[in-house]
C-alpha cells in the first residue's frame, strides 16, 4: 500500500515540475518577444531615445570610391598587359598547345575509324557460312611428296623389266 502511495506522490511530483519548468520556458519567451517589442517602441519615441556617447556621433567616413576612375585604371592595365610581347609570346604558345593537342585528337579518331572498319570486315567474315570440304579439297591440301634422287636411280639401274630379251639379237 505504501508503494502505491508512494509511486502516486513521485508521479505527482515529477508532473508538478514538468508543469512548473513550462510555465518558466513560456514566460520567459513571452517576456523576451514582448521586452523586445516594448524596447523598440521606446526608442521609436525621439524624446525617450537616450544619448549616444560621444564616440559614436563623430565617426570618420570613408572617402567615396570613384568607379569611373577605378574602372579606366583596370581597363588601362589591361590593355598593357594585352600589348607586352611577352603576353603576346604567351598566347601564341597557348594556342600552339591547344592546335598541336587537336590534331593528335584527329589523329587518333582518324586510328580509330580505321580500326573500326577493320572490326566491321572481320565480323562480315565470320558471319559468312563455313563452307564444308570435299575429299578432293583434302587431297588438293595435303602436300605432295616428292621422289628422293635414290628412288629415281635405283628405277634407272634396274632398268625395264617389262620387256623380255634384248634388242640387238
Amino acid at each position: 500500500m505504501h508503494l502505491i502511495i508512494g509511486t502516486i506522490l513521485l508521479a505527482l511530483f515529477i508532473l508538478a515540475i514538468r508543469v512548473i519548468w513550462y510555465t518558466y520556458k513560456t514566460a520567459r519567451f513571452w517576456f523576451s518577444q514582448h521586452g523586445a517589442f516594448w524596447q523598440s517602441q521606446r526608442l521609436a519615441n525621439p524624446s525617450v531615445r537616450p544619448a549616444l556617447p560621444a564616440r559614436f556621433t563623430a565617426q570618420t567616413a570613408r572617402p567615396a570610391a570613384d568607379w569611373e576612375d577605378l574602372s579606366q585604371t583596370i581597363r588601362a592595365s589591361l590593355l598593357e598587359r594585352n600589348q607586352s610581347d611577352a603576353y603576346r609570346l604567351e598566347k601564341l604558345d597557348v594556342d600552339l598547345q591547344v592546335k598541336l593537342k587537336t590534331q593528335a585528337i584527329m589523329q587518333a579518331d582518324i586510328q580509330i575509324a580505321e580500326l573500326q572498319r577493320r572490326l566491321a570486315e572481320a565480323q562480315a567474315l565470320l558471319k559468312q557460312p563455313v563452307k564444308k570440304r570435299r575429299k578432293s579439297d583434302a587431297a588438293l591440301a595435303t602436300p605432295v611428296k616428292k621422289p628422293s634422287p635414290a628412288a629415281g636411280l635405283r628405277k634407272a639401274l634396274q632398268g625395264d623389266k617389262g620387256t623380255t630379251g634384248s634388242i640387238v639379237h
